[in-house]
C-alpha cells in the first residue's frame, strides 16, 4: 500500500454514521456523526483534512443493504473517490464484545459505538482486500 493511500471507513445507520480512517494498514475510529443531513459537509471536511483517497462502506443486510448502497454511491460521487463495499455483519456485536472484555467500566463505553464499528469494517477490508 502506498503511503499516500488513505481510506475512510463508514458504518452507515439511519440515526448515526460511524467514521474511521486508515493509518497505513491500521484502521482507527474517528467520529460518530448524526445522520441528519449535516453529515455531508462533515464527511467532505474529513475527506479533505485526512487526504482520503478511497472509501469503504459497510454493507448491511435486508432493507439497510439498499440504504447503505445508495448512501455509499452518493458519497463516492460527492467526494469523487473510488468505493468498496465490505460486509458489516456482526461488526457492532464484535465491538460490544471487545469493549466488555476490556477493563473499561460500563459507563465509559456506553453510548454510540458506530465509529468503532466503522474501524472494524475498515480493518477487515484492509486485512482481506488491500
Amino acid at each position: 500500500m502506498s503511503t499516500d493511500t488513505r481510506f475512510l471507513g463508514i458504518d452507515y445507520g439511519d440515526a448515526r454514521i460511524g467514521v474511521a480512517v486508515s493509518y497505513g494498514t491500521l484502521a482507527e475510529p474517528l467520529i460518530v456523526l448524526p445522520n441528519d443531513g449535516t453529515h455531508w459537509d462533515r464527511l467532505r471536511e474529513i475527506s479533505l483534512e485526512y487526504k482520503i483517497t478511497h472509501l469503504v462502506v459497510g454493507q448491511s443486510e435486508n432493507e439497510m443493504a439498499e440504504k447503505s448502497r445508495q448512501f455509499a454511491q452518493e458519497l463516492a460521487e460527492t467526494l469523487g473517490l473510488p468505493l468498496a463495499m465490505m460486509d458489516e455483519t456482526l461488526s457492532s456485536k464484535e465491538v460490544d464484545t471487545k469493549l466488555r472484555s476490556t477493563r473499561i467500566g460500563k459507563r465509559q463505553h456506553r453510548g454510540p459505538i458506530d465509529h468503532y464499528a466503522a474501524a472494524v469494517i475498515l480493518q477487515r477490508y484492509l486485512d482481506e482486500e488491500w
